[in-house]
């Protein structure tokens, strides 16, 4: 039978601000103050960006499609040290249309509760590129890239959402066996210009 169910995220403003930014205010008091406020705040804790499209306006998270991040997931476990590489994934053999949560050693601390630093795992351009050729649909990793510590996360980061893959960061995974999981990941019905925090659950199924 399945397993139970996980939850894999990181608290909302749990996080330390990155070096050089201003932390997020509270949360004001009025509707449209706090709208405003949570369009600044969208890339706390745990949350999901989505590929640009003028077809569907897929930056306005309100029109998210449910399949992009609720379904059937795959965990793997990579052990690269300083980056994801491309061959390390290979491995795996990535599937069109699959949705992959990527375990590195970021998942041993409870990063969130630290200062930000260089030494996270990321996702390198050729593994990136090799998702893309795989046509996958989604990728979750765990840490964020939105205010890293280098520029080529960033171009990684939106390398992928400009090929129609959806992402989704600040994953806590380390209680998460590989293999293949249910996965569930809402992110807030809003509008945001990239994406939007979320909730986000997993429960290990039967092969």
């Amino acid at each position: 039978m399945e397993g139970v169910w996980l939850d894999i995220s990181v608290p909302f403003g749990g996080e330390p601000p990155v070096e050089g930014t201003e932390p997020v205010p509270r949360l004001p008091e009025g509707v449209a103050a706090q709208a405003e406020w949570l369009q600044r705040a969208a890339w706390m804790g745990t949350y999901v960006t989505a590929p640009p499209s003028l077809e569907l306006d897929l930056e306005d998270m309100e029109r998210a499609p449910l399949s992009a991040t609720v379904g059937r997931a795959r965990v793997l476990h990579l052990d690269d040290v300083d980056s994801i590489r491309a061959d390390s994934l290979a491995d795996y053999e990535p599937r069109p249309g699959e949705r992959l949560l990527l375990r590195t050693r970021n998942s041993q601390r409870e990063w969130w509760k630290q200062p930000n630093e260089e030494s996270f795992v990321r996702l390198s351009d050729a593994a990136a590129q090799l998702l893309i050729e795989r046509k996958v649909a989604c990728v979750g990793v765990d840490y964020v890239s939105r205010g890293g510590f280098h520029a080529e996360a960033l171009e990684v980061h939106q390398k992928l959402r400009e090929a129609g893959v959806w992402v989704i960061e600040g994953l806590d995974l380390s209680e998460v066996k590989v293999g293949v999981h249910e996965l569930v990941c809402l992110p807030l019905k809003v509008k945001s210009e990239w994406g939007s925090p979320a909730r986000a659950l997993v429960r290990a199924m039967r092969e």
